[in-house]
């Protein structure tokens, strides 16, 4: 009997090429990185040339772990696709993370010729410039003459500014200055033709071009609102603070270069200032607001003295002029300067109190705030809630008040400020006591235009302190036709000069007494408001933007004096210091030259992978034979260290092994160049720290100290501190 054969089954159809990728695609997505490698691997037989499925390839192979792996994947792409930037771009973060810096800024450089108007590429090649730029080479020379007579252009440092907008709408003092002076200039008909605003960017060492139409933008709105969640203000300061969407700063040479604020805790402002300087001869003129971490420490935070203690040191080696808001701020400057050398000359800029805003408006807006109620009588307190600020006092004052006269004779004390530091014991005391949470309130984000309406309203002011640069809520007070109750001392006594009540500085007593006076006596009080010197206390903006224009345009043109380092003393390179301003903590910031070092720490300062300068100028006729002792710090892993000395020419370079966290000095020998003395380290491509921030390390500095080769007492100085 015949079996008829089974039917054969038809072949299954290969799977198409688009099948497999859109398979592959979804296992990337779900994160199946070795099913998604297989599959992508499956296409690529068919479709070799496909050179994005080799960019999703490489990071199968990355998001597995295996770094070196994905490095063939992305530079195959870049071969099948060499106009388009992304496959550089991927090899070169491969890179950075390997640690292979030389070899990933080659990379990311040929991403960036592809695409160079990428912020995103330009900033992650500027990360990188320290491994782009050539080696210095050739003798030691002086850094170039500061210019002289008026000058080319004006460029007004807006960073820090810029940094306190990203983060708040209401400005404080500092910030109020700075808008006032700036606004009335960039809107004066009579401006310079040659003023631009620019910004730092302490990440990539980089001046950029800030936008001014973006600029006033912003200051019109900070004006007029308080609210951070504003959608209009959020748009406006998203364009504004965007350096890597932003042009270089075109900065000429003859500039005279600014800052109206405080650049103390801007990260490497003065190296990036110095590196500006290298090639574009400039002046430098710093406003000083106040010396307050320097008098009065205990009312900062530790960050904050220490921070600004670096920056005031620094200031005698950069600032080619000072700027200030008072008398006894000029003073203090002198007092804190002059341990560390010649003092820059100071221009004295009164500070404004523009009213300007309309009544109606300003009006209004004071209604809006929850606290004073329409119609209640109020005394107004403007100041950070800060411990320097001593709102304790007051409110102990108010509470003696309402003890003596009864809380209905006591109007309400309204506090508009931003809560700061150290200012807990004035809130305790303001919780655990009933009558004062009735007749105190504090509020912040209150927007100028409100503030105008509170200063119209109040009966008058009180503003306390233990010290000031200015104290412009005193100056508002005043322009306002109000008394300014104040106490007595350093820039208040300026501020208050055109009919401030002062009263002893911390004696709470004399404050009940002047205060109880101007609430039992309204008639005392009247006399006393009709003395006040609006004309005087009312000083528009414009007018101290005048005044800053005239102090840059004429410089006070003294003999450029040199700054040489110390010869044959220990120069640590450590954060170190008491709080107050050293010689040391200068000369700490101003020898690290170039791009390669990190911040400095407690112990000393790393530097980065690549090469970095150490900078020492020197009053020592050229070819005088000097001796530097570096006392450098091992990374978490071995390094091999090359460096040589400059000075009337570059040495040989040196090898030496440096082993994990070991401790070694080393000595150079050179000639004096004509600017004294520089050393090269090259530390290659590094050793990864394992901090968190990621940080290629090389070879740490602990300190350094330069002498002639003749300086025995010197050299046997250093040879003690070896053995010790």
């Amino acid at each position: 009997m015949d079996v008829e054969p089974e039917p054969e089954t038809p072949p299954t159809p290969e799977a198409s090429p688009e099948a497999i990728r859109a398979r592959a695609d979804a296992l990337r997505d779900a994160r199946n990185w070795p099913a998604a490698e297989a599959a992508y691997r499956e296409y690529l037989a068919e479709r070799p040339r496909h050179w994005q499925i080799h960019v999703q390839l490489g990071h199968t192979r990355k998001e597995q772990g295996d770094l070196e792996g994905s490095l063939p994947h992305y530079q195959r792409a870049a071969m099948l696709a060499p106009d388009d930037p992304d496959p550089m771009l991927q090899a070169g973060h491969v890179l950075r993370n390997l640690g292979r810096g030389g070899e990933a800024s080659v990379a990311l450089a040929r991403a960036l010729a592809l695409a160079p108007d990428s912020p995103a590429l330009r900033h992650v090649v500027a990360l990188l410039r320290h491994r782009t730029q050539p080696a210095p080479d050739g003798p030691m020379l002086p850094p170039l003459p500061r210019p002289t007579g008026a000058p080319t252009q004006l460029a007004f440092d807006v960073t820090d500014l810029l940094d306190y907008l990203r983060a708040a709408r209401t400005p404080t003092g500092i910030q109020r200055v700075q808008m006032g002076i700036l606004g009335a200039l960039l809107a004066s008909p009579q401006r310079p033709a040659n003023v631009i605003l620019v910004g730092f960017e302490g990440s990539t060492w980089r001046w950029w071009h800030v936008d001014e139409a973006a600029f006033r933008r912003v200051l019109a709105l900070a004006r007029i609102g308080g609210r951070d969640d504003d959608p209009a203000w959020r748009a406006a300061t998203a364009a504004l603070v965007a350096p890597d969407a932003r042009p270089d700063a075109p900065i000429v040479a003859g500039c005279t270069l600014a800052s109206l604020g405080n650049a103390w805790g801007v990260q490497e402002y003065f190296r990036g200032l110095r590196r500006l300087r290298a090639t574009t001869p400039l002046r430098y003129v710093a406003f000083v607001h106040d010396c307050v971490p320097l008098a009065m420490p205990e009312h900062c935070l530790d960050l904050t003295v220490r921070l600004y203690a670096r920056w005031f040191a620094a200031l005698s080696l950069h600032a080619d002029g000072i700027l200030a808001n008072s008398r006894a701020t000029i003073a203090d400057h002198a007092r804190f300067a002059a341990p560390l050398g010649p003092v820059a000359p100071a221009r004295l800029i009164r500070l404004a109190a523009e009213g300007g805003a309309s009544p109606v408006a300003a009006a209004q807006a004071a209604e809006a705030l929850r606290a004073p109620r329409p119609g209640e009588d109020f005394v107004l307190f403007v100041a950070t809630l800060e411990s320097r600020k001593n709102h304790l006092m007051v409110f102990q004052a108010w509470l003696e008040l309402i003890r003596r006269l009864g809380a209905d004779r006591v109007p309400r004390l309204v506090c508009v400020g931003r809560p700061g530091w150290r200012a807990e014991a004035a809130l305790a005391l303001l919780e655990g006591s009933p009558d004062l949470r009735r007749k105190v309130t504090v509020q912040s984000g209150v927007s100028d235009l409100a503030l105008a309406g509170l200063y119209g309203r109040c009966l008058f002011t009180v503003y306390n302190s233990f010290h000031e640069g200015w104290g412009l809520p005193v100056s508002e007070s005043l322009a306002a036709g109000k008394l300014a109750v104040v106490p007595a001392h350093s820039g208040l006594l300026e501020a208050g000069s055109p009919g401030a009540v002062f009263f002893a500085p911390q004696d709470q007593p004399d404050l009940v007494v002047k205060l109880e006076m101007l609430l039992t006596d309204p008639a005392q009080r009247a006399a006393l408001e009709s003395r006040i010197d609006r004309a005087s206390a009312r000083r528009d903006w414009p007018d101290a933007a005048r005044e800053v224009l005239e102090a840059l345009a004429s410089p006070h043109d003294q003999p450029e004096s040199p700054s040489f380092l110390p010869l044959g003393r220990h120069l640590p390179m450590g954060w170190r210091g008491d709080g107050l301003p050293s010689p040391s903590m200068a000369w700490a910031e101003r020898v690290r030259e170039g791009l390669a070092w990190w911040w400095q720490e407690d112990w000393g300062v790393w530097m980065r992978d690549g090469i970095a300068t150490l900078a020492l100028p020197s009053d020592q006729p050229e070819g005088t034979p000097m001796r530097v002792v570096l006392e450098l710090r091992g990374p978490p892993g071995p390094l091999n260290l090359r460096l040589r000395a400059r000075g009337a020419r570059a040495e040989a370079w040196r090898g030496v092994a440096l082993a994990p966290g070991e401790v070694l000095r080393c000595v150079l020998q050179a000639e004096a160049g004509p600017g004294g003395m520089a050393v090269d380290l090259d530390c290659g491509d590094g050793v990864p720290l394992g901090d968190r921030f990621k940080r290629v390390v090389g070879a740490g500095l602990v300190g350094v100290m330069l002498c002639r080769e003749d300086d025995l007492a010197a050299r046997l100085s250093a040879l003690e501190r070896a053995e010790a």
